[in-house]
């Protein structure tokens, strides 16, 4: 993504925030999408808000949430997204960094900010007393704020040390010579090969060591816009009270901006995919997955493929890990992203282990393209399934956690899917029809994480190494030692008297 140069900083806050005589907030009529009680409507600034009450809880989560990440990135600002999100938390044009990050703890709440491939998102939950405090909070960090200069550098090294150090040199070129650790993002780099969605969101050593104060001011200018964003609110405060005060902290932003976009992911689609990284591990174990490319979280597909993999989590953790003992841990899932995703079956076992295990997995898959699906199997996972999401209903913070995942995809007329109802409607035939269309030979793959070093080899390595270097220091200790006692024995012989 090519830097273009801004206006200077002081004339930005103008720019981007500033009302005008004939900027007049409206608030667009409200949709309430059955069976779920979301209200949703838009501000006259194109900023999006959803609000699902709660009258039974106490507290009030909101989030705002732009929605860009890691994804709009190139390789020369990688990890300017998260960087840009540290920075929001340094001051604004009313609060040092001491004042916002006190504001919502002295009221005894939380707050934080996180960044992923596809959205920054920051939020604070607070009693429900407190709402209108922590809308004002988010329209401070996110709209107003300062990048102070003498932060740069500060919010980079705490960048460095959230990273681990820097030592991106080395751990590129282990990579490269095969010698990686995380297998999970070669497999994606794989299956869709020179997609901005394998980048890190961390960003990566030369790419931090580059990224300037005017980079991330263009960066934010480009994204962080009423357009582009989304106001998630969950918990105990009314349409009513809500609204008004929706428009006082945030309807007097100019827009500016549009909705940003991603760059579809093309994949491989070349069969065969067989991944290897040689990095370290706690043991002998190796960490086997196999599975195939699927489709983004939007698809229809995504709730037969969440049905699947909980039935394949359960069927085979029952038959390789219970009965045939083959395994030390084993799970399936289907990772999705907007547009992509894969489905795997990941487990850690011992080598010799691993053909039996991929002969189980794929064995699994044939009965289930075959048909031969057990239906009481079938139903214990949409019931499994459909009551952990209901638990999850009980959290202010889980709701609103899955409304952000939806508003990066959600069209203003779109309403959110009803979990149960879309759960509940999948058959053996869905089963089927998926297995039959993602499990081929084109799309599937293979990765393996195998040990290069253990920690047990290493602590021997270093047991011999201080036996030997301690050996080394014990000689020559005592060879000194004993050439002093004969030099003192010599000498004093010669001082004896003759008799």
């Amino acid at each position: 993504m090519p830097m273009n140069l801004i206006r200077d900083f002081v004339l930005l806050p103008l720019l981007l925030f500033s009302a005008t005589a004939t900027f007049t907030p409206q608030v667009l009529e409200a949709q309430t999408n059955p069976p779920i009680p979301l209200n949703r409507y838009k501000l006259a600034n194109g900023l999006r808000v959803w609000h699902q009450y709660r009258p039974d809880s106490k507290s009030v989560i909101v989030y705002l949430v732009i929605q860009t990440g890691s994804r709009n990135e190139t390789a020369f600002n990688n990890g300017i997204s998260h960087y840009v999100e540290h920075m929001l938390f340094t001051g604004t044009k009313r609060w040092t960094e001491e004042q916002v990050k006190d504001t919502i703890t002295n009221i005894g709440g939380s707050w934080n900010g996180w960044t992923s491939k596809e959205q920054t998102a920051y939020y604070a939950q607070v009693a429900d007393l407190d709402v209108e405090i922590a809308l004002d909070w988010l329209s401070q960090i996110v709209f107003h704020p300062t990048f102070p200069v003498e932060k740069v550098e500060k919010e980079r090294h705490v960048v460095f040390q959230e990273k681990g150090g820097q030592y991106g040199w080395l751990i590129n070129q282990l990579e490269a010579w095969g010698y990686g650790y995380n297998l999970s993002r070669e497999v994606e780099k794989s299956l869709f090969p020179n997609a901005t969605l394998t980048m890190t969101v961390i960003g990566e050593e030369e790419s931090l060591k580059r990224i300037d104060r005017q980079m991330m001011l263009d960066y934010y200018k480009q994204y962080y816009n009423t357009e582009n964003a989304d106001l998630i609110v969950v918990g105990n405060v009314e349409a009513s009270k809500l609204q008004p005060l929706a428009t006082k902290y945030f309807g007097d932003l100019r827009s500016q901006g549009k909705r940003s976009t991603i760059v579809n992911t093309d994949s491989a689609n070349q069969g065969n995919n067989r991944v290897k990284v040689a990095g370290p591990m706690l043991n002998d174990q190796i960490r086997l997955t196999t599975g195939t490319q699927t489709v983004g979280y939007k698809h229809r597909d995504q709730w037969s493929l969440d049905v699947l993999a909980k039935m394949m989590d359960r069927d085979l953790t029952q038959e390789i890990r219970t009965k045939r003992g083959l395994v030390y841990s084993l799970f399936a899932f289907n990772s999705s992203y907007q547009d992509v995703g894969y489905f795997a079956v990941s487990t850690r076992s011992e080598e010799k282990h691993r053909d039996m295990i991929l002969q189980l997995v794929d064995s699994y898959i044939e009965n289930v393209r075959q048909g031969k699906v057990d239906e009481k199997r079938l139903m214990e996972a949409k019931t499994a399934l459909i009551r952990s999401w209901s638990i999850s209903r009980e959290s202010n913070g889980a709701i609103a956690g899955s409304l952000v995942g939806w508003s990066a995809i959600l069209a203003d007329t779109e309403p959110v899917p009803d979990y149960v109802a879309e759960i509940e409607k999948v058959s053996v035939q869905d089963l089927v029809r998926v297995v039959q269309t993602y499990f081929v030979p084109q799309r599937r793959f293979v990765g393996i994480h195998q040990p290069a070093i253990t920690l047990i080899f290493g602590l021997q390595i270093a047991g011999v190494v201080v036996v030997i270097v301690g050996g080394w220091i014990f000689y020559r200790v005592w060879r000194r030692k004993h050439k002093q006692s004969n030099k003192i024995v010599g000498a004093d012989e010669n001082t004896q008297p003759n008799l």
